[in-house]
């Protein structure tokens, strides 16, 4: 009788769910890489590549379903797959591991314009990605206003960000009781497209110096002119860095894009430069090249490769 009636209700909860929507997707890819022994180096490194020039292949598989219910109760269901490394040659330099265990379960429940996105410890912090240990995270709208917050449970650790526009003003507000120094942290980001292309912008960041943190405030521009872009901010650093002046330190970019080709070249006020070349070879497939000289440190890198979308 107990089987009966736990099959009967399975049925009932099943009857108002759509039939799933199940999507494959994922990315592969090899490298040339010079990173002048930083993957050794790093803290908590589980491959040992013994040079500093070696070649590098990865992949990532990526599997999602999802299905609603009559009543507007949407679920989403996430797995990744990967092996191997992935060279972040346009953000922090990195070798990314692949290969996330396929029990982490990635699950999203949306209703009403909010979701709420459960995956133990594979969420990004808010205000610094750098921490993506997160359990939870709660997201949604209020008049407007895009509004997120997110969890570390074991930790008791939380970020919070909060963006919306007014009068053109694109404003963002991002937090945390746990940045890179292990202290609370607020940032207020805003910026204006004044049109023909020319967007200003400007920031002002709290960190808990106690903790090592560095407040700063920044101001700059981007101007887009057909095909090429530029960029500058002038930043002035927080008390830790011991300035007191807008420029004494500063990041000047400039991006061409055209056709298949995006080319970018930054420097900064201690000549760390960084020159990147991506090239869409076409069916998903693109070559890129990357530069980054850090002045005053070994943590340079050159990498060339392939990758390939699917």
């Amino acid at each position: 009788m107990k089987r009966i009636l736990l099959t009967t209700t399975s049925l009932v909860l099943a009857a108002g769910v759509a039939q799933a929507d199940v999507s494959f997707s994922g990315t592969a890819g090899v490298a040339l890489i010079d990173d002048n022994g930083a993957s050794d180096a790093k803290a908590g490194s589980t491959t040992s590549y013994g040079v500093d020039m070696f070649f590098e292949s990865y992949y990532d598989f990526d599997i999602t379903a999802s299905a609603e219910s009559d009543n507007g109760v949407a679920v989403s269901l996430g797995l990744d797959m990967g092996a191997g490394a992935k060279i972040d040659y346009n953000d922090d330099d990195e070798m990314e591991q692949q290969g996330a265990p396929v029990t982490a379960a990635d699950v999203a429940v949306s209703y009403a314009g909010w979701t709420l996105t459960v995956d133990h410890a594979g969420i990004d912090n808010l205000f610094d990605d750098t921490d993506g240990a997160h359990d939870v995270k709660l997201s949604g709208s209020i008049a407007g206003w895009s509004v997120a917050m997110t969890s570390d449970e074991s930790e008791s650790h939380s970020s919070y960000s909060l963006s919306g526009d007014v009068a053109g003003v694109a404003l963002t507000l991002t937090g945390t009781n746990n940045d890179d120094n292990g202290g609370s942290a607020t940032k207020i980001a805003a910026s204006y497209a004044m049109g023909n292309g020319l967007t200003l912008k400007g920031s002002v960041e709290d960190e808990s110096l106690a903790s090592g943190g560095e407040d700063e405030q920044t101001v700059g521009f981007s101007y887009a002119m057909d095909a090429l872009t530029v960029g500058y901010t002038a930043i002035k650093p927080g008390e830790v860095a011991g300035a007191d002046a807008f420029g004494d330190e500063w990041d000047f970019s400039l991006k061409y894009s055209a056709g298949d080709l995006v080319a970018s070249f930054a420097i900064d006020e201690a000549d760390a430069t960084t020159i990147i070349a991506d090239y869409a070879l076409g069916g998903g497939a693109s070559a890129f090249a990357a530069m980054h000289d850090k002045a005053g440190t070994a943590n340079d890198l050159t990498a060339v490769g392939l990758n390939f979308a699917f």
